[in-house]
């Protein structure tokens, strides 16, 4: 008894194993997330380096300071303002920033999957961002040991990682929601009309880039000699390709600036002020792509560049106005749509500007420019939506068809089955010795079309007592359904 008793004693006295601890990730997921965070920046980091040696080889320098100018490169990609020489530089073209971002917002996207929930897109935003600061890190630690040698001051370590945090940041959400919004979660908790103004949303920004490119071409055209002069001024093959890859680097930030002056806003390059009311001159930058700012005095054919936001406005407000069912829905996506405009004009606005050296601040008023977008897009968009409205070209909401109830019963009974002995809606075909009779009908409410079911019977008359004007037909339909011969 004892020996049981201490047998218990054990028992009870074992102690439980500790639940098993779930993993974090799973190794395909650490794979996914390892590619998302350090595959973008090794490949900007391959394509900066290979930029950096063509560029020290071709000019015959020397390699010394190869290090520092990849550090000073990646800083430019993302907008972070430098100092070399003593010279503050916080100007840098936008074109390499937007197709690194795009490139971010492609490989998130590609990686959302159906089956993704909130925690995965935080791992995955989270990764995209983590990624490059680390390289950022490295960055700032090589510019700080290579500024003896090419004069790169290391910038501020936190201005740093708030450019490069933000650029990837921004670009992975956009990715995760390019991603994830054609998801059943999202479409039960994203309104409809909130996901059909999308697409006149993008086609309003793409007339504004494009009156803006528009604007900038034909500057272009009216002062080519300028360009020509600008362009011959870089002694040799090696500096015309220079002046030539730098223009259209920084062609994105000259279509922001045209496009702020054609919604009533202004545009600096230090003491140069243009916009559509006045121009002031000044000294600017031998760039062959600023052979665009204007010469002489305001002059009142400007005003033809308002058609720029008009035109997007009117598309804006005739997209939504036909994916919406009224006015009231077409008013608030054209607002809606309107401020994501506004907003992104004003942040790539803030963006593209920035110190360049002893010629001063180039920037374009990013308040005025941000607000005016949203009015013209808002106030002609709304006249636009509420004129196609009253058209009639908005999109009308689906009306049931109402059957009548003999189309009710048609479609209850289904079609007529001839069979040897019965048929239905047959004719009266007088025969020798028999005759089939049709079947007489009899209207029934429309609320219950199973009382039109009509069963005719074929009655077999004598020669004798068969005549030509009237046939024996019963048919008797009660009430409650049934039928009675």
């Amino acid at each position: 008894m004892s020996a049981v008793l201490n047998q218990e004693k054990k028992r009870t006295g074992r102690t439980p194993r500790p639940p098993e601890r779930r993993q974090v990730l799973s190794p395909a997921q650490s794979r996914t997330l390892i590619g998302v965070a350090f595959r973008v920046p090794g490949v900007l980091l391959a394509i900066i380096t290979t930029v950096v040696l063509v560029t020290l080889v071709s000019v015959n320098s020397e390699l010394t300071g190869t290090f520092g100018a990849i550090a000073g490169l990646w800083f430019a990609v993302h907008l972070v303002p430098l100092s070399i020489a003593g010279t503050s530089l916080g100007v840098f073209p936008l074109l390499p920033t937007l197709v690194v971002a795009a490139v971010v917002v492609r490989r998130i996207a590609r990686t959302m999957t159906e089956t993704t929930t909130r925690r995965d897109c935080a791992w995955i935003v989270g990764a995209a961002v983590l990624g490059p600061l680390v390289v950022t890190a490295l960055a700032l630690a090589v510019a700080a040991d290579a500024s003896a040698a090419i004069g790169l001051s290391s910038p501020h370590a936190l201005v740093a990682f708030a450019w490069v945090a933000g650029v990837h940041a921004v670009s992975a959400g956009i990715g995760v929601c390019v991603g994830t919004w054609n998801s059943d979660a999202v479409a039960e908790r994203v309104p409809t009309w909130i996901g059909e103004i999308v697409t006149p949303t993008i086609r309003a920004a793409s007339v504004l880039v494009a009156g803006g490119g528009a604007i900038v071409l034909v500057a272009m055209i009216a002062s080519w000699s300028t360009m020509e002069m600008l362009l011959e001024s870089g002694n040799g093959f090696v500096g015309f390709l220079g002046l030539t890859v730098l223009s259209v680097l920084y062609l994105p930030n000259v279509v922001l600036g045209s496009l702020a002056v054609a919604v009533g806003s202004s545009s600096h390059i230090g003491d140069v002020t243009v916009s559509l009311f006045q121009s002031v001159g000044g000294p600017v930058p031998p760039l062959p792509i600023l052979s665009v700012l204007p010469e002489g005095a305001a002059q009142t054919a400007w005003m033809l560049m308002l058609i720029v936001p008009i035109c997007a406005g009117i598309l804006l407000g005739r997209e939504c106005a036909r994916r919406s069912v009224d006015v009231h829905y077409a008013l608030s996506s054209v607002w809606l749509g309107a401020a994501v405009i506004g907003l992104c004009a004003l942040v790539l606005g803030f963006a593209a500007g920035g110190n360049l050296g002893t010629f001063g601040t180039v920037q374009v008023t990013v308040w005025s420019f941000g607000l005016l977008v949203f009015a013209w897009l808002a106030v002609v968009g709304s006249i636009a939506a509420a004129v196609t409205v009253w058209r009639g070209g908005s999109k009308e909401l689906p009306v049931p068809d109402v059957a009548p109830a003999g189309a009710v019963a048609v479609a209850a009974i289904g079609p007529p089955v001839v069979h040897e002995e019965r048929a239905v809606d047959a004719e009266v075909v007088e025969e020798p010795d028999m005759v089939e009779a049709a079947p007489a009908v009899v209207d029934q409410p429309a609320d219950d079309p199973a009382e039109d079911i009509v069963d005719a019977e074929v009655v077999e008359v004598p020669d004798d007592e068969q005549t030509s004007d009237e046939v024996d037909t019963e048919t008797a339909a009660t009430p409650d359904g049934d039928d009675k011969p």
